[in-house]
């Protein structure tokens, strides 16, 4: 089962298929932004434990392996763009940790109480952006969030590019996952001038699949009165109030939060025990 197809089933047994998709865009983005701009180290970890509640309602209390898998590699990403932070800091500040500079191929390291608690604030917010991102796509099927985008009064043609990349996107990578596949069956990655050459041949390949496709499917749409809008399988509900309301107090109390609550000293508590 391809990836494509996984998120549609999951987006369409959601728990949450029908709640307002511009509401839950509303509310997913207004707390991305917030944990991205906020200095307090509380607010995206709170903000990370708001999108693990919405996933885990959204399926169930079950955790898909396609959307575990997805949350791992975000975080190993995640932990080296971080790491990389932390080990640059500033040389006139004092040093806490490794005292004195030391080397690793080729990059000073002199980790700081500024970078390594920059480093931590980094992590948590792109841990947040992408655990709310994951409940909002785990919940919303495509078709809806076009309809979320037609609400916003976002041009129509827009809308079709957006529909059309997630489908033909995911349709290109399988046949590049065929090409590549048949390729290593063949020792077609045998050497690094033959392997420069069989990646040469598939990008090739898929660029002229993805002209065929576009050739194809434009006669297709158009025998089936595609008029530029796609319809939608069981109508979700419209925004109300409620929305607004739910979303100004999560706002107003990550702020309060932001706010009254010190930032922690994750360099005094992590540390400060090595």
């Amino acid at each position: 089962m391809s990836e494509q197809v996984q998120m549609d089933v999951l987006a369409y047994g959601s728990r949450m298929v029908r709640w307002a998709p511009l509401g839950k865009l509303l509310y997913t983005f207004s707390l991305l932004i917030l944990a991205l701009l906020s200095e307090n180290i509380f607010v995206p970890m709170i903000t990370f434990c708001v999108g693990m509640c919405l996933m885990a309602y959204s399926t169930n209390f079950r955790l898909p392996p396609i959307i575990g898998l997805a949350i791992l590699e975000a975080v190993l990403i995640m932990v080296i763009g971080c790491g990389m932070v932390s080990i640059l800091g500033d040389p006139s500040e004092p040093a806490v940790f490794l005292k004195g500079r030391g080397e690793f191929l080729w990059i000073g390291i002199h980790i700081t109480e500024n970078s390594f608690n920059h480093a931590w604030l980094i992590m948590f917010r792109a841990i947040a952006g992408v655990t709310l991102m994951l409940s909002f796509a785990s919940s919303t099927p495509i078709p809806h969030i076009a309809y979320a985008l037609r609400q916003l009064r976002i041009p129509k043609e827009v809308i079709e590019i957006v529909v059309l990349v997630y489908r033909y996107a995911f349709l290109l990578l399988e046949r590049t996952e065929v090409m590549w596949n048949a390729a290593k069956c063949r020792l077609g990655f045998s050497g690094a001038r033959r392997s420069m050459s069989t990646t040469a041949g598939i990008l090739v390949n898929v660029f002229i699949t993805s002209l065929e496709i576009a050739e194809r499917s434009q006669p297709a749409l158009e025998s089936r009165n595609y008029n530029g809008s796609f319809p939608i399988y069981r109508m979700p509900n419209k925004i109300g109030l409620y929305w607004f309301a739910t979303t100004a107090a999560a706002c107003a109390s990550l702020y309060i939060i932001g706010y009254c609550i010190s930032t922690p000293n994750m360099a005094a508590i992590l540390l400060g025990a090595v």
